[in-house]
């Protein structure tokens, strides 16, 4: 797992992550401290690179495909942000031949993660003494949940674009569908194949995700921008990735605060309150609105069909009242919390942009650190500032190995980029 922070105002991006990375090994964990999450893209343009959740893409380290975009455009420039953001996303496809293999595969665990939800709703319903009849009612239920918030999501593929990957790809989810809890409850394997379908076709980030944060500035932009993906892997040729969202400073737009993948801490932080707890806090007060216009409702109610005559309004007036009470809460948290952070922020100079980074990525690490949870987040801080003017620069950067005793790395680092340079000048190109 991992803390992330982008602090974006009008000259400058600080970037932070943490080190930490947690393996699952024969269903144990163990965590190191030493992964590299915040790249630069270039060695010469303002533009870096941060990634969270799946550490390896398509089978491949997620440092390897960024450092190789790296190296083979060296000296690569964009108009824009989203235009350098759409070049890595078009190199993924494309810097590798990929087998079909690979993309069955990828839809094979898309399709299990799926059904994994399903599945632990099974152990929950097992653990309740369910008869076998309400055990599987209760899961036609669950699965029906989930397929329509899956129908509500945009095609990645079409119905006949899925048609026509082969079936190959067909077999390996229907085997998905027909095994484990479709093995013991067969009556329930259309409706599992229907969900691990649409689980493949639909955009909508797996848990198995990787998310791809690039920021910076492009060649025409003198304000930085940002903009985020949460990308599964190559299904059909075809990059199967979502747009989490983006952020492009203008001259009235100052800037944001934006954490990425464990973003409790800074919520925390920044509103005031937990995000779970606020949550909770939201169900419990609506619930007992309603039950005091009920109890209300009924102290004057002459009889039972009078009560339930009033209910409908009474439920709607009551809904009416918390959305108004709650919009009102959301603003005062934003108004007194988050917007006097953000416009302090908005006004800092660089190394001060790098500290508020670096410290909102510590709370969370600090908090992980001291709670009964694995400690998910945690190691070495890396902070990098990006600026126009002065491009991607370290603030804090950790090594495997002493820089000095590495001559020839550190030597070699602008190498493929002189090389370039000579190859420009024998084809008279400047």
């Amino acid at each position: 797992m991992t803390a992330e922070i982008a602090v974006i105002n009008k000259s400058a991006i600080a970037l932070a992550a943490d080190s930490k990375v947690t393996l699952s090994i024969e269903g144990r964990q163990k965590t190191y401290d030493t992964v590299n999450k915040l790249f630069s893209l270039s060695k010469t343009e303002p533009v870096g690179a941060m990634i969270y959740g799946n550490a390896e893409f398509m089978g491949f380290p997620w440092e390897t495909v960024l450092k190789e975009y790296r190296r083979r455009n060296p000296r690569k420039k964009s108009d824009t942000i989203f235009e350098w953001a759409d070049d890595l996303l078009s190199f993924l496809t494309t810097f590798f031949n990929f087998p079909p293999a690979d993309g069955i595969d990828l839809a094979r665990r898309l399709a299990q993660s799926a059904l994994a939800e399903v599945v632990s709703r099974y152990f929950e319903f097992t653990r309740a003494n369910l008869s076998p009849e309400d055990t599987v009612e209760q899961l036609r239920a669950e699965i029906a949940l989930h397929i329509g918030d899956l129908e509500s999501c945009a095609d990645f593929l079409t119905e006949q674009e899925w048609l026509g990957l082969g079936d190959d790809y067909h077999s390996a989810v229907d085997q998905i569908a027909s095994s484990g809890l479709g093995q013991q409850h067969a009556v329930l394997i259309p409706d599992l194949r229907q969900l691990a379908i649409l689980a493949v076709r639909k955009s909508r980030p797996s848990p198995l995700h990787t998310g791809l944060v690039v920021a910076g500035f492009g060649e025409k932009e003198l304000l930085p921008s940002l903009i985020c993906f949460e990308i599964d892997g190559i299904i059909g040729d075809r990059l199967k990735r979502v747009e989490a969202g983006r952020i492009d400073v203008t001259r009235k737009n100052t800037g944001a605060i934006v954490p990425f993948a464990q973003t409790d801490m800074v919520h925390r932080f920044m509103e005031g309150i937990d995000p779970d707890y606020a949550v909770q806090l939201q169900d419990n007060i609506h619930a007992l609105l309603l039950k005091n216009a009920v109890d209300v409702a009924t102290a004057f109610a002459t009889d039972q069909q009078q009560l339930d005559a009033m209910l409908p309004a009474l439920e709607t007036a009551t809904n009416a009242a918390f959305e108004a009470f709650w919009d009102a809460d959301i603003m005062t948290r934003k108004e007194r919390f988050a917007q006097p952070i953000i416009d302090m922020a908005m006004s800092l100079p660089k190394d001060e942009l790098a500290n508020l980074a670096e410290s909102l990525v510590s709370l969370t690490s600090l908090q992980r650190r001291v709670s009964r949870e694995i400690e998910t987040v945690g190691g070495a801080i890396d902070v990098a500032v990006i600026s126009k003017g002065d491009g991607f620069v370290w603030v804090k950067r950790k090594h495997y190995f002493n820089p000095d005793r590495n001559l020839r790395f550190v030597n070699g680092y602008f190498s493929e980029y002189a090389a370039a340079n000579s190859d420009g000048d024998q084809d008279g190109n400047t």
